[in-house]
């Protein structure tokens, strides 16, 4: 996919997600919109954050590897 094709696809997710909330499916299998700040349990060490350790999300960004990025 090339970088034009991928900021259009942010593009397009971002009609339907801002950066202050995520869309997930629910263990009912029903979408559901979590709001800024949620809980993540951070599931590999990196810099500060160790694994186990419960952060709060206050921001959501998508990167142009269309990885999701939580501003913790």
């Amino acid at each position: 996919m090339s970088d034009e094709e991928k900021r259009k696809y942010i593009e397009e997710v971002f009609k339907y997600c801002k950066t202050d909330s995520i869309l997930v499916i629910n263990k009912s299998g029903l979408l559901q919109r979590l709001q800024c700040p949620f809980e993540v349990i951070v599931i590999q060490d990196v810099g500060e954050l160790y694994k186990g350790l419960i952060c709060l999300v206050n921001a959501v960004k998508l990167d142009l590897s269309l990885i999701d990025v939580y501003v913790i």
